[in-house]
């Protein structure tokens, strides 16, 4: 029997990459045109909102909410948990975090985030998610026949959803980091054990969530919002 520390994460590894881009390519099949519809209305509330319009700010922890239940439905529940067990689990970490989500909307009061550093960079994540994740594909398998688009896969989801909840922060808001976080550590090993160059971003975007958070940030509440 082999030591344990001669084990490489590939070794753990349920499926090949393969059958995972498979999977993927049949659920975009399924689903299309519905990832435009996704990254178009994220797109449009995320801009409305930093530019404190009241409904957008409203409406976007809201529609963050049923982006993380449709894609903790539809794609780990259904489809990626047949081919890894870890999946059903994540499935119900993405349950929790659309309650949450749904909870926290129910507070009126929002914290507009006045740290340049933090408000811009929580932006570039968010953009990030919404509109350069999806090409990604196009480096592990040549096409964007398997591209990963918000509200569809967990990783863009968790990606846009840390950069966002930056954006509004609010000491409650903090609630909302954890999952998303957890989430890109286990997807960087995940892509990491199937040897993909894109391992790079869920791990990149968790140093830029801490960094972001060290940064000094004074809060205010907008006048309308009272």
């Amino acid at each position: 029997m082999s030591e344990w520390w001669t084990y490489t994460p590939a070794d753990f590894l349920m499926f090949s990459p393969r059958v995972y881009v498979r999977l993927i390519e049949r659920y975009n099949q399924d689903f299309w045109p519905l990832q435009l519809v996704f990254v178009a209305g994220m797109l449009a509330i995320m801009s409305l909102a930093i530019r404190e319009a009241r409904f957008a700010k409203g409406a976007l922890l809201p529609a963050l909410a049923v982006a993380w239940a449709f894609c903790g439905w539809q794609f780990l529940w259904l489809r990626y948990s047949t081919i890894t067990w870890g999946a059903t689990y994540a499935a119900m970490a993405f349950f929790l975090q659309a309650a949450l989500l749904a909870l926290l909307s129910l507070e009126p009061n929002h914290a507009i985030a006045v740290s340049r550093l933090r408000r811009y960079g929580g932006m570039f994540l968010g953009v990030f998610g919404l509109l350069v994740q999806p090409l990604l594909a196009l480096l592990s398998t040549g096409s964007l026949a398997a591209a990963e688009t918000f509200g569809m896969m967990p990783d863009p989801t968790a990606i846009s959803t840390l950069g966002m909840v930056l954006t509004i922060r609010g000491r409650r808001l903090l609630l909302l980091l954890p999952i998303p976080i957890l989430w890109c550590a286990f997807s960087g090993l995940i892509l990491l054990a199937m040897e993909d160059r894109s391992a790079v971003v869920p791990i990149a975007s968790i140093v830029c969530v801490a960094v972001l958070l060290l940064i000094p940030d004074q809060s205010r509440t907008l006048p309308g919002d009272r």
